[in-house]
C-alpha cells in the first residue's frame, strides 16, 4: 500500500491540540486545512504566533519526511529572500516525532495570499514567479541529500504509473487522450533525456502552494510533500500547468513564467523545448490520479479540485501540434 491508496489519520482537532500541549508546550486554537493524503491543522498560539500542525499519512516514509526537513533548512540557510516554513523541535528536541503510527512535525505559519487568488496576474507577475521558481532551484542545486530512488507518482517520469492505471478512467474517448500524451512523451522526451538535467526540485510550484506578501510580490512557498529527483525542467512544467489550465491561449503567460526562471537559471534549448510536453503530461497525471483516488476516497473532495480544468486543458490541446508550440 502507498501514500495514495491509504487513508489519511484520522485525528480529531480536540487531539491536535494535545499533541502541540504536550509535544510542544503549547496551548493553541486548532482548525482544520484541506489536504490531499496527510491531515494539517491550523495553530495559533495565544501571544498570536501561528503554526501549522502535519500529520503524515500511516504508510509515508520517514526518509521522505527527513529529506523534506533537510530541504528546508538548507533552503533558509542558502537564500533568506525565499521564504519556507521553518521545522520547530518538539520540548525533546526532536523535529520529527511519532504517535499513534504517524510521524507529526510543528512548521511555522507562512503568512501571505497565494497566486491562485489574484484573478488576472498582469505579466510582471507572472515573471517574478518564474524567477523565484527559478532561485529555489538554485537553492536545491546545491542541496546535497541522497536520492531516495523511489518511483514517485508525481514524478513525471513515472510514465508506468499512467499505463497501470488508465482503466480507473471510465470513458474511452478520455483514456484514448490520455494514451495520446503518453506517445508523445514517448517520442519527444525520452530520446532526449541525456540532454535533461536532474536535481532535487519542490515538484508542486502551483498557484494553490506559491504565497504573495502585503505588497502583491512573490515570497514564500509551501508544501513539499511532492518533492522529487527529476528533471530540472518538470519544476517549470508543473507551475506552468496549473497556471494555465482554464487557459484557451496561454502562450502569454507561459512566455512570462518562462522569461522569469531563465532570468535566474537558464535552461538548455533542449530543456525548454521538453516543457510544453512535459506540461501535457503532468495534467494527465492529474486525471489519472484524480480517477484512481477518489474512487478509493469519493468523501475527499479536495482530491480532484483541479481535475475538471485539467480534462479541458488536455482536450483542447490534444489536436495541437506541439512540436510548433513556441514558449520562449
Amino acid at each position: 500500500m502507498s501514500v495514495i491508496s491509504s487513508p489519511p489519520s484520522r485525528f480529531s482537532p480536540s487531539e491536535a491540540h494535545q499533541i502541540a500541549k504536550t509535544l510542544y508546550g503549547f496551548e493553541v486554537s486548532v482548525k482544520v486545512l484541506d489536504s490531499e493524503r496527510d491531515q494539517n491543522f491550523y495553530l495559533k498560539r495565544e501571544d498570536g504566533k501561528e503554526f501549522v500542525l502535519k500529520i503524515s499519512n500511516p504508510v509515508e516514509d520517514v526518509e521522505l519526511i527527513k529529506l523534506q526537513v533537510a530541504s528546508l533548512k538548507h533552503i533558509a540557510n542558502f537564500d533568506s529572500s525565499i521564504q519556507v516554513p521553518s521545522t520547530i523541535q518538539t520540548v525533546g528536541g526532536k523535529f520529527i516525532s511519532r504517535h499513534n503510527g504517524c510521524f507529526i512535525r510543528l512548521q511555522s505559519f507562512l503568512a501571505g495570499h497565494f497566486i491562485k487568488d489574484i484573478e488576472s496576474p498582469e505579466s510582471f507577475l507572472l515573471e517574478e514567479f518564474g524567477a523565484f521558481m527559478g532561485k529555489l532551484d538554485v537553492a536545491f542545486r546545491e542541496f546535497s541529500y541522497p536520492d531516495l530512488k523511489r518511483k514517485w507518482i508525481w514524478d513525471v517520469r513515472n510514465i508506468e504509473f499512467l499505463t497501470s492505471h488508465l482503466d480507473y478512467i471510465e470513458s474511452e474517448s478520455d483514456k484514448a487522450v490520455v494514451r495520446h500524451f503518453i506517445a508523445n512523451y514517448q517520442l519527444n522526451i525520452v530520446p532526449n533525456e541525456k540532454y535533461l538535467r536532474t536535481q532535487y526540485i519542490h515538484n508542486d510550484g502551483n498557484d494553490h502552494n506559491v504565497l504573495l506578501n502585503d505588497n502583491g510580490h512573490i515570497s514564500g512557498v509551501i508544501d513539499f510533500g511532492d518533492m522529487a529527483h527529476t528533471f530540472l525542467a518538470s519544476e517549470l512544467a508543473v507551475a506552468i500547468t496549473y497556471l494555465i489550465l482554464e487557459e484557451t491561449e496561454p502562450e502569454t503567460k507561459i512566455k512570462s513564467v518562462v522569461q522569469g526562471f531563465q532570468s535566474v537559471y537558464p535552461l538548455r534549448d533542449e530543456e525548454i523545448d521538453s516543457l510544453i510536453h512535459l506540461v501535457c503530461v503532468r495534467a494527465c497525471f492529474t486525471v489519472v490520479t484524480a480517477s484512481y483516488r477518489k474512487k478509493l476516497f469519493p468523501e475527499n473532495k479536495y482530491i480532484s479540485v483541479t481535475e475538471p480544468y485539467a480534462w479541458t486543458f488536455l482536450k483542447n490541446f490534444a489536436d495541437k501540434e506541439l512540436s510548433n508550440f513556441k514558449i520562449y
